[in-house]
C-alpha cells in the first residue's frame, strides 16, 4: 500500500498562495516591472561609485576624516530639504522631479570621470560635487520612494520593498568586487575615472523607465482617497482620514538613531576596513552582507500593521548590530569581519523592509511627499552626524576601539528605547491603535 504524500504545512501554504497572488498582480502592473529594472539598472552604476569615491579620498589625502566630511558633506543637504521644502513632493510630480534628478546625476557623474582621468581632480573639487550630488540626491530620495508608494499598489509595497531589496544586494555583492578589481589593478587614475563613468552611463540608461512609469500614471491619487474617504468619515462622525494617518514623530526618532548609531557607522568602516587590508578576500564582504539581506528579506516580506510592532521589530535589529560590532571589537580576521557584516546587513535590511513599507501603507497619498522627506532626512540626511562621528572616532582610536564605543552606544540606545516604548504603550494608545493601511484599496 502506497503512502500518503506528507501534507504541507499550512504556514508554507499560505506563503506560496501569497507569493503566486503577488505574482498574478505584478504581471498586471508593468509598473512594478519598470521600477524593478531602474532599481537595478542604477544600483548597478552606483556600486562603482561605492568603490570608487572612498579610494579616490583616501588616494588624495588618506584620511579617514576627510572621507567622513565627504559623505557627511554629500548628505546634509536632506536635512535643509525638510525644514525648507518639506511639502514640495505633494505639490509637484515625484516621477518626473525624479526623471529631472537623474539627469543631473548623469552631468555630476560624467564630469568627475574626466577630472579624475586628466588628474584634475582635487579634495575641494570632490568637496564641492559632493554638495552639488548631496542636493539632488535630497531630492531624489525622497521622490523615488514617494514614487514607489504611489505607482505601486498597497498589496505589493511590503514585498516589493523586500524584492527590490534582494535584487540590490545581488547586484551590490557582485558589482562592487568588479569594481574593486577594477580599481585595485590600476595603478593610476583611469580605473577609478572608469568606474564614475559606468554610473554615468547606467543612470542614463534608466531615464525611459521612469518616463515609461510616468506615462502609465499613478495607482493612487491624493484626490481620490480624499474624495472616497469623506463620506464614511462624516457618517461615523470621525475625524478626516489624514489625521488618522499622522505619523507620531517619536518614530522618525528612532529611524535617526538607527542612521547615527547603529547602521549608518557601517558606510565609513567597510571601506577604511577594505582600504587598509588591501586584500581582494575582503571584497567577499559584499558576499557576506547578500547573503544577510536574503534571509532578512525571506522574513521582512510581510509589514506589521501597528507602529509597536514595527517599533520592536527595530530594537531587536539594534541588538543583532550591538553583536556584530562586537565581534568586529574582538577580531578583525576575515571569517569574523564576514560574520560581523552578514549580521549587519541582514539586521538593516529587515529593519529598512519593515520601516519603510510600514509608513508607505499608512500615509495618506496627499502626504506621501512630505512623509518621505521625514523619512529621507531621519536616514539619509542623518547619514553626516554617522560619517563625521565614524570618521573622528577612527581618527582618535583604532578600529577595534571605534566599535567597541559604537556596541556601548547601541546598548544603551536599546535600553532608552525598551523603557521609552513601555511608556508611549502606556500612555498613548495611538501604538495600539494607528493601523497601516488607513485607506480605501489596503
Amino acid at each position: 500500500m502506497s503512502e500518503r504524500p506528507a501534507p504541507v504545512p499550512p504556514r508554507l501554504r499560505s506563503r506560496f498562495a501569497t507569493a503566486a497572488r503577488l505574482w498574478r498582480i505584478g504581471r498586471r502592473e508593468p509598473r512594478f516591472g519598470w521600477l524593478l529594472l531602474d532599481n537595478l539598472i542604477t544600483t548597478f552604476g552606483a556600486s562603482f561609485t561605492l568603490i570608487a569615491l572612498p579610494f579616490l579620498v583616501m588616494r588624495l589625502t588618506g584620511s579617514a576624516f576627510d572621507l567622513g566630511l565627504t559623505a557627511a558633506i554629500e548628505a546634509l543637504p536632506s536635512v535643509l530639504f525638510l525644514f525648507f521644502f518639506g511639502g514640495f513632493l505633494d505639490r509637484a510630480n515625484p516621477i518626473r522631479v525624479l526623471w529631472i534628478c537623474r539627469a543631473l546625476y548623469v552631468a555630476i557623474n560624467a564630469s568627475m570621470g574626466l577630472l579624475t582621468w586628466f588628474g584634475l581632480m582635487t579634495i575641494e573639487i570632490i568637496y564641492a560635487l559632493a554638495l552639488f550630488g548631496g542636493l539632488v540626491w535630497a531630492v531624489a530620495y525622497p521622490a523615488g520612494r514617494a514614487s514607489f508608494g504611489l505607482y505601486i499598489r498597497k498589496g505589493l509595497l511590503p514585498a516589493g520593498n523586500a524584492l527590490f531589496a534582494v535584487a540590490s544586494s545581488l547586484a551590490m555583492m557582485l558589482l562592487p568586487m568588479l569594481a574593486g578589481s577594477l580599481i585595485l589593478a590600476s595603478s593610476d587614475s583611469h580605473g577609478l575615472a572608469i568606474a564614475f563613468w559606468i554610473d554615468a552611463l547606467s543612470v542614463a540608461a534608466s531615464l525611459w523607465l521612469l518616463a515609461a512609469v510616468r506615462r502609465r500614471g499613478p495607482v493612487r491619487r491624493p484626490a481620490q482617497e480624499s474624495a472616497a474617504d469623506a463620506p464614511s468619515n462624516d457618517i461615523a462622525g470621525s475625524p478626516p482620514a489624514s489625521s488618522l494617518a499622522i505619523i507620531p514623530r517619536s518614530y522618525y526618532l528612532y529611524l535617526l538613531v538607527s542612521t547615527v548609531l547603529v547602521f549608518g557607522p557601517v558606510q565609513i568602516l567597510l571601506p577604511v576596513l577594505l582600504v587598509e587590508h588591501g586584500d581582494t578576500r575582503y571584497f567577499l564582504v559584499y558576499v557576506a552582507q547578500f547573503a544577510g539581506i536574503t534571509a532578512a528579506a525571506a522574513f521582512a516580506g510581510r509589514a506589521s500593521n501597528d507602529l509597536a510592532g514595527v517599533i520592536v521589530k527595530l530594537l531587536a535589529c539594534w541588538a543583532v548590530a550591538a553583536l556584530a560590532y562586537g565581534l568586529l571589537a574582538w577580531n578583525a580576521s576575515l571569517a569574523t569581519v564576514l560574520a560581523a557584516f552578514c549580521l549587519l546587513a541582514g539586521a538593516s535590511n529587515f529593519y529598512g523592509i519593515q520601516s519603510l513599507s510600514w509608513l508607505q501603507r499608512s500615509v495618506a497619498a496627499q502626504h506621501m511627499g512630505r512623509e518621505m522627506t521625514w523619512f529621507s532626512a531621519a536616514t539619509m540626511g542623518a547619514m553626516p552626524l554617522a560619517t563625521l562621528l565614524t570618521g573622528l572616532l577612527l581618527e582618535r582610536l583604532r578600529f577595534a576601539a571605534t566599535t567597541q564605543w559604537l556596541m556601548a552606544l547601541i546598548a544603551l540606545s536599546l535600553l532608552a528605547g525598551v523603557v521609552h516604548l513601555r511608556l508611549r504603550l502606556a500612555r498613548a494608545p495611538v501604538l495600539q491603535t494607528l493601523r497601516g493601511p488607513t485607506a480605501p484599496g489596503a
